[in-house]
């Protein structure tokens, strides 16, 4: 999960417009919540994973909660959006059979967010 892809351009648009306002455009901080993002996603998705090969649809959807404002805060609202849907439907015990493809689309995204993340905070860094 979270690995590097030859397919790195494609699906995950990033706009860190809003971490970037919030940090004031402080470098450091960007950095900082950059690295925080990259650190607990990853154990997020991890958890999803597991509820979802569990058929625990309450822990589905509880972990899809904690993901989704990270990643409005990165700026992917598509991939935010999709992590909603996915949300509704583990809450409401509906169209339980899109969940593991949506997961699955999901990860791919954030596998391209990553590397873009990584490419941006070294970017980032090399302005300290």
């Amino acid at each position: 999960m979270f690995e590097e892809s030859n397919n790195a351009g494609q699906g995950s648009e990033l706009d860190l417009s809003y971490l970037n306002d919030i940090s004031g455009g402080n470098v450091e901080f960007m950095v900082e919540m950059i690295d925080i993002f990259l650190e607990q996603t990853p154990i997020y998705f991890q958890q999803l994973s597991e509820a979802i090969q569990e058929s625990d649809w309450k822990q589905v959807a509880e972990a899809a909660h904690k993901i989704k404002p990270t990643l409005a805060f990165m700026g992917v609202d598509h991939a935010r959006e999709e992590m909603q849907v996915l949300e509704k439907n583990a809450r409401m015990g509906e169209n339980l059979g899109t969940i593991e493809p949506a997961y699955q689309s999901l990860i791919k995204t954030c596998d391209q967010l990553f590397i873009k993340l990584e490419k941006y905070k070294k970017e980032l860094l090399s302005q300290i």
